[in-house]
């Protein structure tokens, strides 16, 4: 399969990957980097593994992401990497990313029904951006010191943004959580850039699958948009 690959907004290449550990959900294969790569985000993946204490704050600041050919972005939560080593710059560069649900590989265009939509990659980033403003995630000194303790539904999650809802600020996140079983949530976005003041804020709705999504939300959100 075909994917391009982002840091943050940047396109800087593509890569042809393939299932290479299924119990793992690892894929790997040629990444064909770009202008954008070599010249803005090389000298980072160098410093990465010229190191025997990477500095893994830097490399998660990469923000990279894989979209596949259908428009959706891949969720590994094994992380990725770039096999590109300075000293064998010449050398064919491979990708591998770790942690992949292979059931995300069976969606296809047409796999989300009105009026839920695909995002950008723009979008994509804001609204993980916001999730974590609203649940805590990002903290500053002075956030840790005045913002209120709680606990919420997604408190040690991992997601990432998948699909808008376009009549509300409703969003489908992928997620993870090794001790949760539920894949899927919907997330009611506040937009205040903040932590909210209750446990139960943003308003969370979780499914244990895709097929769980479709048929207790996104089906009937389809049947009443058609009437």
């Amino acid at each position: 399969m075909t994917v391009t690959i982002y840091s943050n907004k940047l396109i800087i290449g593509t890569a042809q990957l393939q299932i290479d550990d299924e119990s793992m959900g690892c894929l790997s294969g040629q990444f064909q980097p770009n202008d954008n790569y070599f010249n803005y985000i090389q000298h980072s993946v160098w410093e990465f593994w010229a190191t025997n204490k990477p500095d893994y704050k830097k490399w998660h600041s990469l923000r990279f992401n894989a979209q596949l050919g259908n428009g959706f972005f891949l969720f590994p939560t094994g992380g990725y990497t770039i096999n590109d080593i300075e000293d064998l710059k010449d050398e064919p560069k491979r990708i591998d990313l770790a942690g992949i649900d292979l059931a995300t590989l069976k969606l296809v265009d047409k796999t989300l029904l009105d009026p839920w939509c695909k995002i950008t990659i723009e979008q994509k980033n804001g609204l993980e951006d916001e999730l974590k403003k609203e649940l805590s995630q990002e903290k500053n000194i002075l956030s840790k010191i005045f913002s209120p303790k709680r606990t919420h539904i997604l408190k040690d999650f991992e997601f990432s943004a998948v699909a808008t809802y376009r009549p509300s600020d409703d969003v489908l996140f992928t997620i993870n959580n090794p001790s949760n079983d539920n894949k899927f949530a919907v997330v009611h976005l506040t937009w205040k850039g903040e932590q909210e003041k209750f446990d139960n804020c943003p308003f969370t709705d979780l499914y244990k699958d895709f097929d769980d999504f479709t048929k207790r939300r996104m089906k009937p959100d389809n049947e009443d948009w058609d009437d």
